[in-house]
C-alpha cells in the first residue's frame, strides 16, 4: 500500500474500476462454477447497487439467475454499498481486508430500504453488529418467503465479493465446534448428564479459564428469557491474551456456571472457534483456546446459520452418534419445532414436520425440537459411543491443557 499512496488519484480511480468491473465478472462465474450456488441463493432476491467515489455500478440476485452493469444506478436498490474512499476501495477489492471487524470499523458504508422505502446509510460496522430481533421466530415457508427482511450480515454472506473476509474471518477449515443437547432422554455419560460430563472432562484438563461477566448476545439483545449473567468461557493457554468481557477464574466457578446454565434450559456449545479468537482479541489463533457458549434459542448469534451459505455453515457438526427423527403418525404439524429451530433444519410439510429434506446438512441435533414437541412425535438418539468419538474430534481441534 505504500506504493499505492502515492498514485496520483487519476491513476487510483482507474485501477479501482479495474478491480471493480473483474469483481462484477467474477460473480458471473462464481455463479456458474460453485457447487452449492442453487441451495445457498434459494429465496436470495437483491439489488445491491455499489458507489466507490465516481465509480458506478450494479449487480441482481434472483435466486439463481445473475446479471449486472457497469456506470449505472440501478432504479430501486435493495442495497446500496462502497465508500468514497478509494484507498479503502482498493483494499476492498483487491481482497485485502483481513477479518470481518476489521472491515467494521472502516468507512465502508451499507444503505438499507427501510420499511417506509426510503435508503438509509450507515457505517458498515453500526449495521451488521447484533441487535435484537435476529433469532427467529419461525423458519416456515412464509417466513421464507421472497422479500423476507434478514439482518445485513446475513444477506452480504451470500454475496460473492465478501466470501473471503467471511472465509478468513471464521476460517471453517479449521474451526469445528458442537452442540450437546441437554434433553434427558439421551441418557447420562459416566453416570451424569451429557453435557455436564463432556464440559467438567474438558474444564477439568484445561490450564486456564476465562469467565465471562455477561452473555454477549443476551446482553446486547436484553434478553427477557434467559438468564444474561450466564454468559461464555474459555479454556486453555489461549485465555491468557483475552481482555475483553470477563476475567480469569477458577475451575470451581467453571463448574458452577455449566451446571447452572444447564438446569436453566441453555444448550452448550463448544469447540475452537476462529472467529470468536478474533472478536475476543485472543490473537495469534493457535489451536488452545476452547470457546464455551450457553446458548438460548431466542438471542444466539447462531440464528444467522440458516440464512448462511453452506462454506459457512460446514464447520458447525452434529454430535457424533446424533440423530433426530420425527414419527409421521403422531406429528399434527403444530410447528412448534420450527419455532426453536434456529438453524433452518426443519419444515412442516402437508402438516408433517421434516428434518433436512434436501440433505442441507442444517439440522446441528440440539434437541430443542424435541424438547418442545406436545405430542412426543419427535425423538433424538446417540450411539454409545457417540460423547468418546465426539471428544475425539474436539481434542483434534484444540488442545486446552
Amino acid at each position: 500500500m505504500e506504493e499505492w499512496g502515492a498514485v496520483a488519484m487519476e491513476e487510483k480511480e482507474a485501477k479501482v474500476r479495474e478491480l471493480f468491473v473483474k469483481m462484477l465478472e467474477d460473480a458471473a462465474k462464481y455463479a456458474k462454477q460453485e457447487k452449492y450456488y442453487a441451495e445457498d441463493m434459494k429465496d436470495f432476491h437483491e439489488v445491491v447497487q455499489w458507489k466507490f467515489g465516481s465509480i458506478r455500478g450494479y449487480q441482481i440476485f434472483d435466486e439463481t439467475e445473475y446479471s449486472f452493469k457497469i456506470d449505472e444506478e440501478a432504479e430501486d436498490p435493495t442495497l446500496v454499498l462502497g465508500c468514497t474512499d478509494l484507498d479503502l476501495a482498493y483494499q476492498f477489492l483487491n481482497d485485502e481486508i483481513s477479518h470481518w471487524p476489521a472491515f467494521g470499523m472502516t468507512k465502508f458504508l451499507v444503505g438499507v430500504k427501510g420499511p417506509d422505502g426510503t435508503l438509509k446509510e450507515k457505517k458498515i460496522g453500526k449495521v451488521t453488529g447484533f441487535a435484537p430481533g435476529n433469532a427467529p421466530t419461525t423458519t416456515s415457508a412464509k417466513e421464507n418467503a421472497p422479500g423476507k427482511q434478514r439482518s445485513v450480515s446475513a444477506r452480504l454472506v451470500r454475496i460473492p465479493a465478501f466470501r473471503p473476509i467471511f472465509e478468513r474471518t471464521y476460517d471453517p477449515e479449521n474451526s469445528n465446534d458442537v452442540r450437546i443437547p441437554i434433553n434427558e432422554s439421551l441418557g447420562t455419560y459416566e453416570n451424569q448428564l451429557i453435557p455436564l460430563a463432556v464440559l467438567e472432562y474438558f474444564i477439568n484438563k484445561a490450564s486456564h479459564v476465562y469467565i465471562f461477566s455477561m452473555c454477549p448476545c443476551r446482553s446486547l439483545a436484553n434478553c427477557q428469557n434467559y438468564d444474561q449473567s450466564l454468559g461464555c468461557m474459555a479454556l486453555g493457554k489461549g485465555a491468557l491474551r483475552m481482555n475483553t468481557f470477563g476475567r480469569i477464574g477458577t475451575k470451581e466457578e467453571a463448574l458452577e456456571r455449566s451446571r447452572r446454565a444447564v438446569v436453566a434450559g441453555l444448550l452448550p456449545s463448544l469447540g475452537r472457534v476462529k472467529s470468536d479468537t478474533i472478536v475476543y482479541r485472543a490473537l495469534p489463533e493457535q489451536g488452545d483456546l476452547m470457546h464455551i457458549c450457553f446458548c438460548c434459542p431466542c438471542c444466539c448469534v447462531e440464528a444467522h446459520g440458516k440464512d448462511s451459505p453452506r462454506y459457512l455453515r460446514e464447520w458447525h457438526q452434529k454430535m457424533e452418534g446424533v440423530s433426530v427423527t420425527v414419527d409421521e403418525n403422531l406429528c399434527n404439524g403444530c410447528e412448534r419445532c420450527l419455532e426453536v429451530c434456529i438453524y433452518g433444519g426443519m419444515e412442516v410439510i402437508d402438516h408433517v414436520a421434516v428434518i433436512d429434506r434436501k440433505g442441507q446438512n442444517r439440522c446441528r441435533g440440539c434437541g430443542r425440537c424435541e424438547r418442545v414437541c406436545p405430542t412426543g412425535a419427535i425423538t433424538i438418539t446417540i450411539e454409545e459411543d457417540g460423547v468418546d468419538r465426539m471428544i475425539a474430534r474436539l481434542e483434534s481441534h484444540v488442545d486446552v491443557t
